[in-house]
């Protein structure tokens, strides 16, 4: 068979067939390789004709085509399918923190001295996405901020939260929640900030409470903490952080495609900070502030009240103090800086960090030493003609003439320089004195040069000066001088009003140093109260008798002495002018104990540069004491 020029017809028939169809065709040779005819009726279709192997290339291809599909789809089900389904459950469900609510510190009578006020504030999460910059800019301008105030929040490169706006009112947070609905990077959110008694003088004792800083994102976040929390600055709100914070809970929640809340999934309640109970009274302690608001208008000082029997803070007062509120809700720079550069130092803890001469204050526990080393007896007597020589200089006594024969009584009521003197250098005028040493190791025995333990932080640890010292740091010698002087608390002794204070109590209770408490007890839902026992640091410190000599030398001081302007209290006290250099005006101590029998109640008056212990400290105590004993009746 052959075919004709024409590719619409065929050789050997007459017509013409454009349709593609012939009929009865029957294929007769193989010739026409390129083509096939296929039967329909009675005529057959003339169509092209598929090459095997390219047919065979083409099911190939699809097959592994398929067949990669469907692997795929087996991979992803079975080997990502957990993965992803979490991934979609995660843009369906929403686990959220619930903030606890910070435990409230009481006096020992559960008098509240803090509290938790409800609180809303705006937050803006920095980086946002471009398409919320315009919604966001209109929000920040719709609570004030001028334009240069949003410039500077947009640059911030800072991946803690920013607090816009803080203090909203209920109306104010509501419409800022309908205006921030779908806007990821903003959030309005109760935000419970503490507010603390202005009127008790309790700022450094408390401390407050702020936001977390960049500085210490990574800290926290380690610990578990949101970025937008307060956290405690100084003081009790500080070393206790972790007891007041509580236990936050956690939130399940299943949102719509705007991120709404639509139901809870599951719920594990937040459980409240532990409340703290301490040892303070505030009766006490607002006696103590009226009374520094009366004497001490223009002048700085302190006051810090134990019980002798077990070491407990009765009232604590640095002054002068600040609002700790005002840190609180974010203090503004030109009032931080006022009280920064404010010459009283009101942001200084002058309880546990300020460091003073001792003055006088020291004397009982110079006597004390002598005593328990059979230098002296009660009857040892010393003649005070108004100072001592030695060799070409002289020490004098404050008293003009001086005082007369002077055994170890009189020595501690009108505090007489001479008969310490005599007590303090090992050789002196034919006399045998402590000596630098054991003066020295009496000190550290009741606690001076080391820190009392106390519950806060930042405590001092006074200064004991010695002769390694001065040729390290003076470049000179220890000169016999420098230990007279140190015996009548004088030269480079420094010790801090909470020290003496403990000191005290050792003279008071007969022989126990205890460890300073502000914490009495805490409360936890789960086990109730919990009482902080009492701390002994040491006891038996000095023989009883010794003691008592040092007590009735002290009441001696309220009843005829230096003291004698407390007038009718049944206390004892010893006062302090403590010498500070150039003609600055020495300090003025008080420290003593009440009541005489059976002491309840010990009390130290710092006022700086106040002048006689007798004319600026000994009206605060009396003012305070007073209220105590009219307390007790």
């Amino acid at each position: 068979m052959r075919f004709s020029d024409d590719p619409f017809k065929i050789a050997g028939l007459n017509e013409d067939r454009r349709s593609g169809f012939v009929d009865d065709f029957q294929q007769t040779s193989s010739e026409v390789s390129d083509s096939f005819l296929v039967g329909r009726s009675r005529s057959m279709w003339l169509g092209k004709i598929v090459r095997t192997d390219k047919f065979r290339l083409g099911f190939f291809i699809l097959t592994l085509l398929f067949t990669c599909l469907f692997g795929r789809l087996i991979y992803l089900q079975f080997n990502k399918g957990s993965e992803f389904r979490s991934l979609a459950e995660g843009n369906r469900l929403r686990l959220e923190q619930i903030p606890s609510a910070r435990g409230i510190i009481f006096d020992r009578y559960h008098q509240p001295l803090v509290n938790n006020i409800a609180n809303f504030s705006l937050f803006f999460q920095t980086s946002p996405p471009d398409e919320e910059k315009n919604k966001i800019e209109e929000v920040f301008r719709l609570v004030g901020l001028a334009e240069d105030e949003i410039r500077e929040i947009f640059e911030q490169e800072s991946y803690l939260p920013i607090t816009i706006k803080e203090n909203l009112s209920y109306e104010e947070a509501l419409a800022l929640m309908l205006k921030v609905e779908g806007i990821s990077s903003l959030e309005v959110r109760v935000d419970p900030r503490r507010n603390y008694l202005t009127d008790l003088g309790l700022s450094h004792l408390l401390g407050y409470t702020s936001r977390i800083t960049a500085e210490e994102k990574d800290e926290y976040l380690d610990k578990g903490y949101l970025l937008t929390e307060r956290v405690g600055r100084i003081g009790l709100e500080e070393k206790y952080q972790d007891l007041l914070r509580g236990e936050f809970g956690k939130k399940q929640i299943e949102v719509d495609a705007l991120g709404r809340e639509v139901k809870v999934i599951a719920e594990e309640p937040a459980a409240s900070g532990h409340n703290l109970i301490l040892g303070l009274d505030a009766g006490l302690q607002q006696a103590a502030y009226d009374s520094l608001s009366q004497h001490l208008k223009s002048k700085s000082g302190a006051v810090i009240a134990l019980d002798p029997r077990n070491g407990k803070v009765r009232a604590y007062i640095s002054w002068p103090g600040y609002d700790n509120n005002g840190f609180g809700q974010g203090i503004g720079q030109e009032q931080y800086s006022q009280l920064v550069n404010d010459s009283l130092k009101p942001l200084f803890d002058r309880v546990i960090k300020g460091n003073y001469p001792s003055g006088s204050t020291i004397k009982p526990l110079i006597g004390l030493a002598a005593l328990e080393e059979d230098l002296i007896t009660r009857n040892t007597s010393v003649n005070s003609v108004g100072g001592v020589w030695y060799d070409k200089w002289f020490f004098p006594d404050w008293k003009t003439g001086g005082h007369g024969y002077t055994n170890i009584i009189k020595a501690l009521a009108e505090s007489v320089n001479t008969f310490f003197y005599y007590l303090a250098l090992e050789d002196f005028e034919d006399r045998h004195g402590l000596g630098l040493d054991r003066m020295i190791s009496y000190f550290q025995k009741f606690g001076l040069g080391s820190q009392t333990g106390i519950d806060l932080k930042g405590e001092s640890l006074g200064f004991l000066p010695s002769p390694e010292w001065k040729a390290e740091t003076k470049d000179e010698v220890w000169y016999p001088g420098d230990t007279l002087h140190l015996s009548i608390g004088q030269g480079d002794i420094l010790v801090t009003p909470l020290q003496v204070a403990n000191f005290t109590s050792v003279i008071a209770n007969g022989g126990t140093l205890y460890k300073p408490q502000l914490l009495e007890k805490i409360t936890t839902p789960q086990a109730g109260e919990i009482t902080v026992e009492p701390e002994v640091l040491g006891r038996r410190l000095a023989g009883r008798d010794n003691i008592q000599i040092i007590r009735d030398g002290m009441r001696s001081a309220v009843t005829i002495g230096s003291a004698r302007g407390l007038g009718a209290l049944e206390a004892a006290g010893k006062t302090g002018t403590a010498q500070v250099g150039g003609d600055q005006t020495p300090h003025a101590w008080f420290t003593g104990f009440y009541p005489y029998q059976n002491p309840e109640l010990v009390l130290t008056v710092l006022v700086e540069n106040g002048g006689e212990g007798s004319e600026a400290a000994v009206p605060i105590a009396r003012d305070i004491l007073n209220w105590y004993a009219l307390s007790r009746q």
